[in-house]
This record gives structure tokens, C-alpha cells and sequence, in this order.
């Protein structure tokens, strides 16, 4: 992953915490990168945050980030990964985007998830911020106004994805169950915040003991969405450990 012009030009400066600054205080923008891990029970997520600073009203409201992939691997968006593989028109697109990008390889199986985007004012108030995909590019848009009280934080954050999360992706994009279900599926994904976030919930409920009855006890989503995989073996050979 390539950074933003704004970090270009700056050989950066490591923080105790891992952290990677580029740029200075006074500059309109700085562009942090913290190496990240999310472990859930004997499952580890690693990822990168790209932490984006920006100071003043005089700053871009796009960030760039150039992805350098394998042959046949692509980045695309929720909407239209899902989209594709929907093709349903009856199917309201709302329901089924997470915001979220993916980096899926040749096989169309999600391989890196790109958390939804977010920003916050100094305020913490939320910025209208939202990914525009082209190609091998990512922009994140980031529309701070006169009424936005700076600095704004800004944070595309990209975890490789463990197993689980892996096979609850080719459940979406495979045949193993049937179209009407692979639609209530991703439903449920979004409600849940996302891939990541719901495969940490299939690891916990396998690691209860009796996941069906950890599902239960959640309950709304992810009992949904358990009733519809638990059974399938490709998601108990990824998800219980």
C-alpha cells in the first residue's frame, strides 16, 4: 500500500508505540501508520491502521492509497462485491452494504477486509467520509465543511484476514448454499459491522462449547446467520479451534 501525497515527501518519525508520523505539527495534514492485532480466543486478526490528521480547512478532502496486488487479485467495494453475486433486483442494495472494502484474489474470496470508512471532528462529531474505488486505487473522501471543528482523525484500517473470516467469505461467494440464503447472509454480515467482526463471533460461539446455544443466547443477527452456517463443514473446520 502506497501512502498519500501528504506523506510523499517525509522520511517519518517512529513513536514509542510502533506508530510511523509523517509530516509536522503545523503541516495542514500528518499521516500516522500503526501496525495492528485483534486476537478473539486462539485467533489472530493483523492488520494497518493509516491514521489521517487533518489540521486545517485548508487540507484535501481525498486520500489516496495505491494498492500494489498480486496478478488477479482486485480491490472492490461491498456494494458491488455483493452486488455481483446477489443479482437480485428484488434485493434493496442498503441491506448488504457494509461500507467496507475488499482485496479479493483471483477466485473472488475475500482475502483483506478495509474497515468502513469513518471520521471524527475535535468535537466528536461525525465527518461524511465514504471510499471511491478505481482499479487498484482507493480514495477516501473526507467532506469536513465551515461547520467542522479541526483536527479531523480520519482511519482506513486493513486486516489480512484469519480462516474463519476467510470462509465465511466463500460461503457468500460460492454455491454451497442457496441464493435466497447467501442474500439473508450478507444481511446479517452488515448488521454484525462487517466479515471481520462477525467471524469473531462464530469463534467465540464454537469456543463456548455449544455454539448453537451461544447464538441463541445473542441472539437478533447472529442467531440468523448461525441457523443458516454453523452446519456447514467448511465454517466448523475454519472457525472452531
Amino acid at each position: 500500500m502506497k501512502l498519500p501525497i501528504e506523506a510523499s515527501d517525509d522520511d517519518g518519525i517512529l513513536t514509542k508505540n510502533g506508530t510511523m508520523i509523517y509530516g509536522k505539527e503545523d503541516d495542514a495534514v500528518t499521516i500516522g501508520v500503526q501496525p495492528l492485532k485483534d486476537e478473539t480466543g486462539n485467533v489472530s486478526f493483523e492488520g494497518v491502521r493509516t491514521l489521517i490528521t487533518i489540521n486545517e480547512s485548508t487540507a484535501s478532502k481525498e486520500y489516496t492509497f495505491a494498492y500494489d496486488l498480486p496478478e488477479g487479485y482486485s480491490l472492490i467495494t461491498a456494494k458491488d462485491y455483493y452486488r455481483d453475486i446477489i443479482d437480485n433486483e428484488a434485493v434493496n442494495e442498503n441491506d448488504y452494504d457494509t461500507g467496507e472494502v475488499y482485496i479479493v484474489n483471483k477466485d473472488n474470496v475475500i482475502d483483506t477486509v478495509i474497515d468502513a470508512a469513518w471520521a471524527v471532528d475535535a468535537n466528536g462529531n461525525d465527518v461524511d467520509t465514504y471510499y471511491v474505488v478505481n482499479g487498484n486505487i482507493l480514495t477516501q473522501v473526507v467532506n469536513f465543511d465551515e461547520k467542522t471543528t479541526f483536527p479531523v482523525i480520519a482511519d482506513p484500517s486493513a486486516w489480512k484476514i484469519a480462516k474463519c473470516a476467510a470462509a465465511i467469505g466463500l460461503i457468500v461467494a460460492g454455491t454451497v448454499i442457496a441464493a435466497a440464503k447467501v442474500a439473508k447472509v450478507v444481511k446479517y454480515i452488515k448488521t454484525l459491522g462487517g466479515v471481520k467482526k462477525a467471524a469473531k463471533l462464530v469463534v467465540l460461539a464454537y469456543a463456548a462449547g455449544d455454539a448453537k446455544k451461544y447464538a441463541r443466547h445473542i441472539g437478533g443477527s447472529f442467531k440468523n446467520l448461525c441457523e443458516i452456517i454453523l452446519g456447514i463443514d467448511t465454517i466448523k473446520s475454519q472457525c472452531k479451534f
